[in-house]
């Protein structure tokens, strides 16, 4: 038989509803992104040395859902994006906690962090130096493509390099010089599911990197363009475009006396550091 043919079989064997492994694995990737976490916390391991699903039921209910709906990621969304579950808050509630600490069981909506591409390209869009060309060849996160070492990590970006992350070259073995210690694995990685972690690396990079200190130095730009040189209303406007509130009096208080002592651009960087920012409410 011709390759096309036999291709043709076994695709149509993968995703046939008579073998629904396939729409269980896909609606359980689905399901991750929008929690961080699948129902099955081993995505790319279904078998004897997986995990069991927390929400078998559920989990099958999707899959159907995923063949019914001709297979579908948009209708996936949808269904996901208007359940109660999504819609949860991220209250804390001390018995729940006690019972189910991970929200595995899903008692609340799990908070997470941004990923480390998310993390930039927020900064650069509030900025509005954000390049939303699609396509095309991506720009270079280091000083070279070729050879085996001595990779410089490119620190000030213009032009093409203010694209989506998406579009930055990878290097293997060679994380993103910033971004990198937010759990960005580097090229020659295959990651399942990254791992989310808090460490000191991440405040220093995303605090005293180059990309950080510039983006800083045009989001006070930014700001004073608008509201002119009124420090109260430079820091509301802060917090509106970067999280999106209006600051309570206590923190319009301190951060006009930050503003005050070490500049606007100083307390720019301090927000891009709030946890506020970095982590999906």
């Amino acid at each position: 038989t011709a390759e096309q043919q036999r291709r043709q079989v076994l695709a149509d064997w993968i995703a046939s509803p008579e073998s629904p492994l396939t729409a269980r694995v896909m609606a359980n990737r689905i399901w991750q992104w929008h929690f961080g976490v699948g129902f099955v916390d081993t995505p790319n391991d279904f078998g004897r040395n997986g995990s069991q699903p927390t929400h078998p039921a559920l989990l099958d209910w999707l899959a159907l859902e995923l063949i019914r709906g001709d297979w579908s990621i948009k209708h996936m969304h949808r269904e996901i994006v208007l359940s109660a579950t999504y819609r949860q808050s991220t209250q804390h509630n001390e018995a729940a906690a006690a019972k189910d600490a991970d929200v595995r069981l899903l008692w609340r909506y799990p908070s997470r962090r941004l990923e480390g591409e998310a993390i930039r390209d927020s900064i650069l869009a509030i900025n509005g130096r954000l390049d939303l060309k699609m396509g095309g060849r991506g720009y270079d996160l280091f000083n070279q493509r070729g050879g085996l070492s001595g990779f410089t990590p490119v620190g000030s970006f213009s032009g093409e390099g203010l694209r989506r992350m998406i579009y930055a070259h990878k290097v293997r073995r060679e994380r993103d010089a910033v971004f990198g210690a937010f759990d960005c694995p580097d090229g020659g990685q295959s990651a399942a599911r990254r791992i989310e972690s808090t460490t000191p690396i991440q405040a220093l990079n995303l605090f005293n990197s180059t990309f950080t200190i510039e983006q800083a130095e045009v989001f006070s730009a930014l700001l004073k363009d608008n509201v002119g040189s009124d420090v109260s209303q430079q820091v509301q406007q802060a917090y509106w475009r970067r999280l999106n509130r209006r600051p309570d009096s206590d923190e319009l208080a301190d951060a006009i006396s930050e503003v005050r002592e070490f500049g606007l651009a100083s307390f720019c960087r301090a927000l891009f550091n709030s946890n506020e920012f970095l982590f999906i409410p």
